[in-house]
């Protein structure tokens, strides 16, 4: 069975209320257009699925069929939209069940009795196939608790429950359909004896453990529908009866049933009755009558094929028409209509202008001599069975399969770490942009200086030469926030910030360590760095802020530390160390006084 991450990668995850007994239920509905056959068998079973997720070949479409509650066990179709919106108005869902059946459901549940409850314990078998199996049956029980029965939709779960039962050695080669059967062999008469009374049955719903079994239900059921259909549009009806005709060839190549085989040649020479009085009404044009000839050309070739079949296996090959007599084999009806389907054909290809086509009794002769030979004969038998089964050795395909797909959920999971750590790079950055800048003044921080620009600094100071720190310490911000309130000084700051950016020259920057204090670094040696102190200390003493009605004065208390080399220790060391120079020099300027400038004693750390 498929892992949840799988199953993600081809169907939507569902939380269902069941409509019975109100309990969420998570079930898994294959995506829009995730499967469709790419080769199929008359009665529509896919030979080759074709998936659009890679690494699903091995996988079978079925198990995503049903959605089963796992309390009181009722089952209905994921592709039903009634079922999926059932919670929206489980009152009307209600009212169309069969009361008693309804009941029996639900008193099933405390008491663990009950087919319900007896199929769902199968719902835990490790056994893939008898898990589905048991899914199946309890979507016809929970079908069959309606007021109304709809015989459509039991012969469509009876028919896709004989393409499971085709398809057990390609998607479950490990189980065992002998054994499968036997555990559910007990319930069979519980199944029928829990079924709500009806008189609409077109047979009595019941276990289906084998091909055969769950075929001869499909076709009691459509055949129902066939009933109903005969008053409906002709297409419709020749649909049904080519279906018909279709599960009673495969039910004849399993059984070798003589009566089988009337019927499904009784639907396909009915078929052909039909198509021929389609093509020759007049009164009938267009894309009906060429879809009547297609249909005509096809039920042909199937017809001739069970015929051969039927004579391979010591038949005579008979034809059976709709009213059951039979043609002995010489095909008596065909000859009189065939000159209407050869006129037909005729004129479609004079008025293409191809060659003229070998006349009608040519073709039958070639057709005849096709399907008695031997070769054709013993093809026809068994390409149904062997046709579109992919080889499985050792579970190689079943490996492969598997592979693909957790590929395709670590490649998943792959994007989804890219896409993650792009979000945190992104974050990281936005978080260091805010970090490393100072709020009221927008210059970068102390962070910023002394965790990132200054290792940096230090790292390529072999080549770049000196560096300097020169550290502006405002002396009149305190006293501004004492007696103007700290909005004011936070606009001092503003102000001043714009100010002391003019110091700023090439390659220097200024940041905002804390407070009142800022510094301004760049490539100079200690003598450079010396002058430009001085001259800020003189020009920041003579000038003043205009802030709101207030004049404020820049004077300044200023330290200079010039870094020339490196002693030892982590960048990250000797960057603390810079900056507790930076502090000792600022502070030893404002016990001074303030409005004076000093100097670290050393260039070296």
């Amino acid at each position: 069975m498929l892992s949840e991450q799988e199953k993600l990668q081809i169907c939507r995850s569902y939380n269902l209320t069941c409509p019975i007994c109100e309990t969420q239920n998570p079930f898994f509905r294959l995506k829009r257009d995730m499967v469709r056959a790419a080769k199929a068998e008359g009665d529509g079973h896919a030979l080759e699925n074709k998936w659009g997720k890679p690494g699903f070949d091995s996988v079978d479409p079925l198990q995503f069929y049903w959605g089963v509650c796992s309390k009181c066990r009722f089952t209905g179709e994921l592709d039903d939209a009634e079922f999926r919106q059932a919670e929206r108005m489980i009152k009307e869902f209600r009212a169309n069940l069969h009361g008693e059946g309804l009941r029996n459901l639900l008193l099933s549940v405390p008491t663990g009795k009950g087919i319900a409850q007896a199929l769902g314990k199968r719902l835990d078998d490790s056994d893939p196939l008898v898990v589905i199996v048991a899914q199946f049956h309890l979507g016809i029980y929970s079908q069959c608790l309606r007021l109304k029965i709809v015989p459509g939709n039991l012969a469509r779960y009876y028919l896709r429950l004989a393409w499971l039962y085709r398809d057990a050695s390609k998607f479950y080669p490990d189980s065992d359909l002998e054994k499968v059967a036997a555990k559910f062999q007990k319930l069979k008469k519980r199944f029928i004896g829990e079924l709500p009374d009806h008189k609409d049955y077109p047979i009595e719903p019941g276990l289906a453990l084998t091909e055969v079994d769950a075929l001869r239900y499909s076709r009691a059921c459509f055949e129902r529908n066939y009933e109903t259909l005969r008053e409906a549009k002709p297409e419709d009806e020749l649909r049904l009866r080519l279906l018909l005709a279709e599960i009673g060839y495969r039910l004849y190549e399993l059984t070798n049933s003589e009566a089988d085989y009337l019927k499904a040649s009784t639907f396909f020479s009915g078929i052909i009755q039909k198509c021929l009085s389609i093509i020759s009404d007049k009164s009938i044009v267009g894309g009906a009558v060429n879809r009547a000839k297609a249909m005509l050309e096809s039920a042909g070739e199937r017809g001739r094929d069970l015929r051969a079949l039927n004579k391979s296996r010591g038949g005579a090959g008979e034809v059976i028409e709709e009213n059951g007599a039979t043609g002995g084999g010489k095909e008596k009806p065909k000859k009189k209509a065939r000159p209407v389907a050869a006129k037909a054909k005729a004129n479609t290809k004079a008025n293409t202008k191809e060659p003229k086509a070998p006349d009608a009794k040519a073709k039958i002769v070639q057709r005849e001599a096709k399907a008695n030979s031997p070769k054709t004969a013993v093809a026809v038998e068994h390409a149904p069975l062997d046709q579109g089964a992919p080889l499985i050795e050792n579970g190689g395909i079943g490996d492969l399969d598997q592979a693909t797909r957790q590929v395709a959920i670590l490649q998943g999971e792959v994007d989804q770490l890219q896409e993650r750590v792009q979000e945190l790079e992104d974050d990281n950055k936005r978080w260091r942009q805010l970090a490393g800048r100072d709020g009221v003044t927008g210059l970068p921080n102390k962070t910023m200086l002394f965790r990132l620009v200054v290792p940096k600094i230090l790292k390529e100071l072999k080549n770049t030469g000196p560096y300097s720190c020169i550290a502006i310490s405002l002396d009149h911000v305190a006293k501004v926030n004492e007696g103007h309130g700290w909005m004011m000084g936070d606009k001092m700051l503003k102000e001043s910030s714009r100010s002391l950016r003019q110091f700023a020259g090439d390659g220097e920057e200024l940041y905002r360590l804390d407070g009142a204090h800022f510094a301004l670094v760049g490539p100079m040696d200690n003598n450079v760095a010396r002058q430009r102190a001085a001259d800020m200390r003189r020009r920041l003493s003579r000038a003043s802020l205009h802030v709101e009605d207030s004049q404020l004065p820049l004077v300044s208390s200023i330290g200079v530390v010039t870094i020339e080399r490196i002693l030892s220790g982590a960048l990250a060391e000797v960057a603390n160390k810079i900056y507790e120079a930076l502090l000792q020099v600022l502070y030893r300027a404002k016990e001074k006084g303030g409005n004076t400038v000093e100097i670290y004693n050393s260039t070296k750390f």
